[in-house]
Formats: C-alpha cells, structure tokens, sequence
C-alpha cells in the first residue's frame, strides 16, 4: 500500500490506464465501423470476403518430368490416393510410354492451405496493432510518470528535510522552464531566504543576549561594590548606574520598534508637514551635543516649504538616528552637514560626517540588525546597533528610499528620498 502512494506509481497507472483505454476504444470503433461497412456491402461480396479462402495446390515437377515434357514423350499417369494423413492430396504416378521398365516419377501437391478471411485477417491485423499500441503506450507512460515524478519527489524530500530543521536542503534544479522547473527553482530560493533568516534570528537572539548582558553586568558590579562597601553611594554612581539603566530601556524601545514593524503593527499618522521646518527643529535639540564634543554643524536648508506626507514623530526619529550616528563617528573638531532638497517628484534629506566613512565590505550591512563597523567604539559609545535599521524601517514606511556611501575627501553619507506631496 505505501508502494501505491508514490505518486511515481499513480501516474504510471494513470497514464496505462489511459494508453489502454485509448487502444480498447480504438479497436472497438474500428470493428463497430468495418461490420457497418459490411453490412452495406452487396450479399454476393458480403460471402466472398467472410468465406476461407484456399490457394490451389502448387506442384513441384521433377527435373525427370521436365526432361520427358521437354522432349515431348508420351506419358503414363497414375493417380493413388495418399495415406499420409498430413496431406491427403493424391499421388501422381508418372512413366514414359517408351521406357515402361524405367522408374515411375512420383509427383504429390502440398497440403492446401487455407488462410482467414478478409474480415477475420482485418480484425487480426487490427488486435495486434491495439495490442502494440498499448504496449507502446504503457511503456512511453512509465518513462514519462518517471520523469514527471523525480523532480516533485526531489522536492518532497527536501520539503521533509526542510521541516525537521535541515535549512541546507536543497535539490537538483531540472533544465527547462516547465512547472516542475519553476517549482524547483522557486522551491530552492525559499529555502536559501528560510536559511537566511534562521541565522539572521540566532544572530540576533545572540546579539540580544549580549546588549542586555553588557549594561546589566555593569549595573551588577557596581552595585554589589556599594553592597559591599568598595564604592560609595554617591550622586555621581548613580548617574552611571541611570546612564546603563537608560542604554536598557533604549534598547527595549528599539526591539519594540523593529518587532511592531515587522508584525505590520507600527501605524504611522501621517499628515501635511514642512521637512525644512523639521530639520531645523531637530538641529537645534543637537546644538549642546554637538558643542560638547567639538563638533561643527553646517545646516543647508533651502528658503522654501518642501512639503512631504510624514508622521512627525517618526520622522523626528529618522533624523535623530542619523545625526546620532554621524556625531558618534565624528572626532573632535570635525565637521556634520546636515542638507534638505527637493526636485519635481523628491524631497532629499543627507547627513555628511567627516568621519573615517564606512569601510568598503560594510557598505551593504550598515543597516542590518546589530551592525557595527566599529563594535567597541559604538557600544562605548552607547550604541544598541539598532539605529540605522530603525531608520531604514521607519523610511521605507513612508514610502521613501535611504542609502550610504563615502564621499571622495572622507566621511559617509547618509541620503534619505521621501516623495513630496503633490497635493500641496
């Protein structure tokens, strides 16, 4: 029974059962037809080609006979009946008349033989080409059930594979573009993105772990020294013990943010919003910051509204993140260029650090999950290794594009395309 769920077997018998049908109908259609053509037929014709026919018996003659008829001697025949049950045709006994002493020539015809009728050779001719069709049929059926069934038989063991854990699994891409092709292909792609993604989530499981040990350690420490009488408790402890108690909640607030975008559950409220005017805004709050690490901003906004549809807040977010960023990778007395522009259908948005930019292999990574170019500079810092990808995910949520590469003199560049609003 389990030899039967192959689904190699069912198309096999399925594809025989149909070259047998086929041939069944064939030769019951032609003998319907051919008895109707008969019977149509005059009577006289009708018995002609039903009745047995008989070929006349051939006879061999010697070559003492063909001498004796050659020279046109007088001959003597004597007929006798045949007692070989075989062939009951008569013996012929043969003398010349001027040789009466000379040894008789014996002369025998051959058994009759007698073939079918026309119509029964027409029905014999027509069951062996039936019977030689479904053969043929049977046959082609096998090899093509075969060659249908590997590749989907391929693609249920790799499916089984799949499904215990074995992201790896992968088949065999048949040439062609048929179905079975296509589904192979298609079947290996789902696979490599499955892959993908299991190592993307034990990355990030561990990348987790390790943001949260980090921050949480330190808090330990240090407040097992102040049990412990090491350290005292004083303000300045516990603005640091606060500092890590902030990275913490950053970083919740962050996987929050990523996991309700990626469940479609981060809702945005978008309305009419000036971007010049936000960027100003968002400027100002980073004027202490940047005072305190010795770093200059140039702001390039243009004299005019470039109206976008945004959700402020979020919005508000995407620009912190990027200046954020671009101020951790700036030394002192360097330098952030912070632009707005706008063509007929685009608002731009570009932050500019002089910086050491962003090395060559990073460039496509920079906003993966947990991504640093630098690990230890970012998370002393304060980095969750969140920010970039929050910003991706927040820009692509307004319908807008973000991207990064290296200017020519130093420095990254981060530019962000949202589209205007055409109402305004």
């Amino acid at each position: 029974m389990h030899l039967f769920h192959r689904i190699e077997v069912r198309l096999s018998l399925l594809m025989a059962l149909v070259a047998i049908t086929t041939s069944l109908l064939t030769v019951a259609l032609n003998t319907f037809q051919r008895e109707r053509t008969f019977r149509e037929l005059p009577p006289e014709v009708r018995d002609f080609l039903r009745r047995n026919e008989e070929r006349p018996p051939s006879l061999s003659l010697t070559p003492e006979l063909r001498q004796m008829l050659a020279e046109g001697r007088a001959i003597r025949v004597q007929m006798r009946p045949s007692d070989n049950p075989d062939n009951p045709n008569p013996i012929f006994w043969i003398t010349a008349l001027d040789s009466p002493d000379a040894r008789p020539v014996r002369l025998q015809a051959p058994p009759r033989l007698r073939r079918p009728s026309l119509e029964a050779r027409l029905q014999q001719n027509l069951l062996i080409a039936g019977l030689a069709a479904t053969g043929l049929g049977v046959l082609l059926a096998l090899v093509f059930a075969r060659r249908i069934a590997r590749p989907i038989e391929a693609i249920s063991d790799a499916a089984s594979r799949l499904a215990q854990g074995d992201f790896a699994a992968r088949i065999v891409t048949p040439r062609g573009e048929d179905e079975a092709a296509r589904l192979a292909r298609n079947f290996n792609r789902m696979a490599e993105a499955l892959e993908q993604l299991e190592a993307e989530r034990r990355a990030m499981i561990a990348d987790i772990a390790h943001e949260l040990r980090t921050p949480l350690t330190v808090m330990q420490g240090r407040l097992e020294a102040i049990q412990d009488g090491v350290m005292p408790l004083e303000m300045g402890e516990i603005d640091r013990l606060h500092h890590q108690a902030a990275l913490l909640s950053r970083l919740v607030e962050d996987l929050r943010t990523l996991s309700l975008a990626d469940a479609g559950r981060l809702n945005l409220t978008l309305q009419p919003m000036n971007l010049v005017e936000l960027v100003g805004r968002m400027a100002a709050t980073f004027r202490a910051a940047l005072k305190a690490r010795q770093v200059e901003l140039e702001l390039k906004l243009p004299g005019r509204a470039i109206p976008i549809q945004a959700d402020p807040d979020r919005l508000a977010q995407v620009i912190g993140n990027l200046l954020s960023n671009a101020l951790e990778h700036t030394p002192a007395g360097g330098k952030i260029a912070l632009e707005v522009t706008s063509d007929t259908t685009q608002a731009y948005l570009r932050v500019q650090d002089s910086g050491p930019g962003i090395p060559a292999e990073a460039l496509n990574k920079v906003f993966d999950r947990f991504y640093r170019a630098e690990a230890s500079r970012s998370r002393a810092t304060g980095g969750s290794g969140l920010g970039l990808s929050i910003v991706k995910t927040l820009v692509e949520l307004h319908r807008g594009t973000v991207g990064a590469h290296n200017r020519p003199e130093g420095g990254a560049v981060f530019e962000v395309k949202f589209p205007l609003d055409q109402a305004d």
